[in-house]
């Protein structure tokens, strides 16, 4: 069971890290729900929202 543990850990740890590679891409950002977005938008993919921001460095 020590194993399932193991690797279990280890794929929440590769999923954070791959979270927090994936943000710090981001480009823009809806401001009514805060979705990081890679390419300007619109409108926001996720709440419809047209305040989608670019973000800045």
């Amino acid at each position: 069971m020590s194993l399932f543990n193991d690797i279990g850990r280890k794929v929440e740890t590769l999923k954070q890290e791959v979270e927090k590679a994936s943000d710090d891409e981001a480009t823009h950002q809806c401001s009514e729900c805060e979705t990081r977005l890679y390419t300007d938008h619109d409108e926001c993919p996720d709440c419809g929202s047209t305040a989608v921001l670019p973000l800045s460095d």
